[in-house]
């Protein structure tokens, strides 16, 4: 092994997948001091990153938290094409009661909120657990509905991963709407008061890291029922952006309910109608709202069970398909040449019910920054 170059040592363990790496740091000292080494950590995160755009590569996971059970599991990306899959019990997990907050990821970590003051962030890969400190957003004194979201991203040019909670309260006697936002640095292990989001966030909105922001949606108005707006928080900056939405989303009908994700490193906007139909649109150039392209629409009859519970988790490029979590309980392969289904899978045993993300694995250590 001495007489390969040390730079063509780190290239080729750059492209091996991460789990084996964990056990490659065992074979010699100049391995584990390149395997742990920061710059390298990052490259290798970058490639995962850039494979698992297409699923067909089979980079990635997808991290499904059981209803009943409060455990995790893990889904092989490259797994899920059976009619039956078993997913892998996590072990060495948080062992708190978590809430039904939407979890959250980034660069292979998961954000967990396991109450409305304390937060987890955790690497299934290393194992490695770092408490937030608890964070009291919003005065107590403070009367009304309260409502709190929260998300994790990473900031490069800092090279921090940030969490954000977003906290507001709506009074009804005066109708005034009180917002408060909180930004968690990993380098520092504090937080600290930002800018306060400016607009009312849905209750339903989980936060999709994308393009150095995180992104939910919004409505303009504390009353007005319907969430016209994405909103995008800059984690370098800490300045907000507005997203167009896709021209025809207010045609004859209003969406019911609308809610984001990403695939293929692209922004998606999934919306639900009364009549039973979800149209799912994809930003194919960030930002601008030309770039807008329905990649799908799928009605009640496609399914058993209703399209609400519809959720794009994967994107096989090579195949042209998505995977969609339907109805907490199985996924489903809908192609989009065809518009149809190709195949359902169902999860053997447990977890019966769940909620699901996809993720990749990543040597990024929590507890040495």
């Amino acid at each position: 092994m001495s007489d390969i170059p040390s730079e063509l040592c780190r290239e080729i363990l750059s492209l091996l997948p991460a789990e084996p790496l964990l056990r490659f740091r065992c074979v010699c000292k100049s391995w584990r001091e390149t395997i742990d080494d920061p710059i390298f950590i990052r490259l290798h995160l970058d490639r995962q990153l850039l494979s698992a755009r297409d699923s067909s590569n089979g980079v990635g996971h997808l991290i499904l938290r059981g209803d009943l059970d409060n455990k995790f599991y893990s889904l092989p990306i490259d797994s899920v094409n059976s009619d039956t899959v078993k997913p892998i019990l996590l072990k060495h997990t948080p062992t708190h009661e978590w809430t039904n907050s939407p979890l959250s990821s980034c660069n292979g970590v998961i954000l967990i909120s396991y109450s409305k003051r304390n937060n987890l962030l955790w690497n299934p890969l290393t194992r490695d657990l770092h408490s937030l400190p608890p964070v009291t957003a919003m005065s107590k004194k403070t009367r009304g509905l309260y409502h709190s979201v929260s998300g994790l991203g990473y900031d490069c040019a800092s090279n921090d991963f940030k969490v954000v909670k977003i906290a507001q309260i709506f009074d009804p006697r005066d109708r005034s709407l009180k917002s408060e936002t909180m930004l968690y640095s990993l380098k520092s292990g504090s937080w600290r008061q930002i800018n306060d989001f400016p607009y009312r966030i849905s209750r339903l909105s989980g936060a999709v890291f994308l393009e150095g922001a995180l992104h939910w949606i919004s409505g303009t108005l504390p009353l007005k029922r319907i969430d016209d707006l994405i909103v995008g928080l800059d984690l370098s900056t800490e300045e907000y952006r507005l997203l167009p939405l896709p021209f025809d989303v207010y045609g004859y009908e209003k969406p019911l309910a609308k809610h984001l994700s990403a695939l293929g490193g692209c922004l998606i906007l999934c919306c639900c109608y009364r009549v039973e139909r979800l149209d799912v649109w994809s930003m194919e150039d960030y930002g601008l709202e030309s770039s807008w392209v329905q990649l799908f629409s799928v009605g009640v009859s496609d399914f058993v069970g209703s399209v609400v519970t519809l959720r794009p988790v994967a994107y096989s490029k090579r195949r042209g398909e998505v995977l969609l979590q339907h109805d907490k309980k199985e996924f489903v392969w809908f192609n989009l040449e065809t518009k149809s289904v190709t195949k359902k899978i169902r999860i053997h045993r447990v977890p019966t019910t769940f909620s699901s993300l996809f993720s990749v694995a990543s040597l990024v250590r929590l507890n040495s920054r």
